[in-house]
């Protein structure tokens, strides 16, 4: 592996993009206007002043079904055709049938909001008090979030909870993620593998399911593109698309803090020094990614962001951190194009190669201007390239090598060997290594080594 990357001392490791949040009244609003927070509520005040329960605290057939015809507790499937209501609601005989009530019902329980003792189940007595305070509202709904995350996710779809969640908090605010790629994206390989034919279908429909169960604690929302005959319960109406809310992103932000693992604010993340944010971005999806650099980016001129990053750039052992920049820095390109150039004549390669790039990058350049920047620092850039995709490990390396990205690069590097060595790089030699030992090309990975073994002497070190 390449030596550029020893760990930043200010370096902070991040679980997840950064975001912003509602203040707390407004979340714990929303919390208790979810349905299944709401349906608790409503069977908490019900059973006052006391309601009769069996051994396992849960009231009689009769009690259940006016509860479930007061509320709207229904099975998704009938909430629009009274008649079949009405006959699914005469024939309750074990209140286990009522899904959506018993839910409500254990969820009030479990958050304290219910009292049961001495066969009877009356309201919690500081209820009323409890549901006036905001602080108190996002605990429950946290509470049970997690409680219906693993139900869900875990117990109806097979799936880990945190590869879905994970995919959907890197999503920018507000996308409809659609849920043939979350699908794709979440399905276990070891299924994939043995159901290559029914799995993706399976899958769908149980993750669908999960999402619609965890719908009712107001974290996603599901939609469909286009108009649709059917209500949004018909089993046969399949939602094409989720949206994490403001709710799901406070509540999975909370997931991952009680894991102790960092999730930064937006407030937080765009104070970052240049240095923390670059090397941020490695942290995060292609997603979230877009996001962290949108929100840095903004809270600067063109002009501060550049000078912020050039600073921070220079210099052997930051190949990765230039990998990023020049992602920072071709969102701005247009606007510093002057500086741009200026960078090019700097004397300095690390910060001429990474102007380079940019400029390649921005389409703002004729095709001879092209050319001539490609032959003056391609090589340089080259090995910068391949020497930060070494820092992604030896799993991102390999994908890396085979990505899109790297097309053309191996071969544009070893057709000219000598031009390896003016000015040399100093992760030359690592990566030649480097791909001499991983290049799924047997012809390439033979240039490779070669061209190492015969590398000319330094007369001092990088």
């Amino acid at each position: 592996m390449s030596s550029h990357h020893p760990e930043a001392p200010s370096h902070r490791r991040f679980a997840a993009r950064p975001v912003s949040l509602l203040p707390t009244e407004a979340l714990a609003h929303r919390a208790l206007s979810s349905r299944l927070l709401r349906s608790a509520v409503d069977l908490a005040r019900w059973c006052g002043p006391v309601t009769p329960v069996d051994v396992d605290g849960v009231p009689d057939p009769h009690d259940v079904r006016a509860a479930i015809e007061r509320f709207g507790l229904w099975p998704r499937g009938l909430s629009r055709d009274r008649e079949r209501r009405e006959a699914w609601a005469e024939g309750i005989t074990c209140v286990t049938q009522a899904e959506e009530f018993m839910v409500a019902w254990r969820t009030a329980q479990h958050l304290g909001m219910i009292e049961c003792e001495t066969g009877q189940a009356r309201p919690a007595p500081e209820l009323e008090r409890w549901l006036g305070s905001p602080g108190r509202v996002l605990r429950w709904w946290t509470l049970a979030f997690h409680s219906c995350v693993e139900q869900s996710l875990r117990g109806i779809a097979r799936l880990e909870p945190h590869t879905t969640l994970a995919r959907l908090y890197e999503s920018p605010n507000g996308a409809h993620v659609p849920l043939r790629l979350v699908t794709q994206e979440v399905l276990p390989a070891r299924e994939a593998h043995y159901l290559p034919a029914r799995c993706p279908a399976w899958s769908t429909l149980l993750l669908t399911r999960a999402l619609w169960q965890l719908s009712d604690t107001g974290a996603i929302s599901l939609g469909w593109h286009g108009p649709r005959s059917e209500g949004p319960h018909s089993p046969r109406a399949a939602p094409t698309w989720v949206e994490l809310t403001d709710l799901g992103r406070f509540g999975i932000r909370q997931i991952i803090l009680a894991e102790e693992r960092p999730a930064p604010l937006t407030e937080e993340f765009i104070r970052l020094d240049a240095d923390e944010f670059l090397d941020a971005l490695a942290d995060f999806s292609f997603d979230g990614q877009l996001v962290a650099l949108t929100a840095w980016l903004d809270s600067r001129t063109p002009e501060q962001a550049l000078r912020e990053i050039v600073t921070v750039s220079s210099g052997p052992g930051l190949a990765l951190r230039r990998w990023n920049a020049t992602m920072a820095l071709g969102t701005i390109s247009s606007r510093v194009e002057p500086q741009l150039y200026a960078l090019l004549r700097s004397g300095d390669p690390t910060l001429a190669s990474l102007a380079s790039v940019v400029l390649l990058a921005s389409r703002m350049l004729s095709e001879n201007e092209r050319a001539r920047l490609t032959s003056e620092f391609g090589h340089w850039t080259a090995i910068d390239m391949f020497a930060a995709a070494t820092c992604l490990g030896e799993t991102g390396l390999k994908s890396f090598l085979v990505s899109e990205a790297a097309e053309g690069i191996d071969r544009f590097l070893l057709d000219d060997v000598a031009r390896l060595w003016r000015p040399e790089h100093p992760d030359t030699r690592s990566v030649l290594r480097m791909l001499g030992q991983h290049h799924p090309d047997p012809s390439i990975a033979a240039r490779a080594r070669a061209a190492s073994a015969h590398a000319p002497l330094r007369t001092q070190g990088p």
